[in-house]
């Protein structure tokens, strides 16, 4: 897990840098007119080449991670990083390279196909923030929101009002977000089911004649329940999004070839 001076600044990074694009963006909209930049010579030209090279070495990140014997080339972490930053620089480049403007009908598709793929980018990294201690911090694990102790236990060490039939109501959701969570094994019905259930439970706790300490240790416990059935969720949606992703950057490579072949043979 990331220290927290470390985190500051990964978010003030990324802050930054976020920040950065979308000035650029900006800047690069409200000149589009004057064509400073043309895709067919000079620096638009070259924009086109060096952001569509980036993008291709967008492959070097899941290759590694397949492949032992491409440790020589650095570690997944860190080219994790770089696959960060290049599916940012190279579609920032690619949009420099169109002036702004959609061009031919192999162009447009290319152009959409790399916005696709971008958006999609940027909704994988969110999901996996989510499912990590932030962008390079490791894995968040369902123990961290469950402390595994006897809730009636906890609550008899306080008054005897207790109603039991609603304790046992929730252990057995307890029972059966916690036993053997894996996530990506359950679905997304059954997360959603138990949030909903959670929030039931909620209600009969407001209404039961527990004292206030005894409502806040069930709160307190409905709300790690829920953190869990959060968890379970975006690893979920994470694991749908990594099926469709790749598909979707094949899709961009072979647009962008064709765009390239047509572009230089007519």
């Amino acid at each position: 897990m990331l220290s927290k001076p470390n985190n500051i600044f990964l978010k003030l990074t990324e802050a930054t840098w976020y920040t950065a694009i979308v000035l650029a963006l900006a800047a690069g909209w409200a000149a589009k007119d004057h064509h400073y930049l043309v895709a067919e010579s000079g620096a638009g030209y070259w924009f086109g080449i060096i952001g569509g090279s980036l993008m291709l070495l967008l492959l070097i990140y899941p290759m590694r991670k397949r492949f032992i014997r491409w440790s020589v080339i650095g570690s997944v972490k860190s080219w994790f990083r770089i696959h960060m930053i290049l599916g940012l620089v190279g579609p920032l480049l690619i949009i420099f390279h169109s002036g702004f403007q959609l061009g031919s009908f192999n162009s447009s598709v290319a152009f959409f196909c790399m916005l696709i793929v971008a958006i999609s980018g940027l909704l994988g990294r969110l999901l996996y923030q989510r499912i990590h201690h932030g962008l390079y911090g490791s894995k968040v694990q369902f123990k961290e929101f469950y402390s595994g102790d006897d809730l009636p236990s906890l609550l008899l060490s306080g008054s005897s009002g207790i109603d039991f039939n609603l304790v046992d109501d929730f252990e057995v959701i307890e029972e059966k977000l916690t036993d053997s969570h894996t996530g990506v094994n359950r679905s997304l019905v059954f997360y959603l089911r138990m949030k909903s259930q959670l929030g039931t439970l909620q209600r009969r706790v407001s209404g039961s004649d527990l004292d206030n300490h005894e409502k806040k240790l069930i709160y307190l416990r409905i709300k790690n329940l829920r953190s869990i059935c959060v968890l379970g969720i975006n690893e979920i949606l994470f694991s749908y999004w990594h099926v469709l992703h790749l598909p979707l950057f094949i899709m961009l490579i072979l647009s962008g070839v064709i765009h390239v072949v047509v572009v230089h043979l007519y």
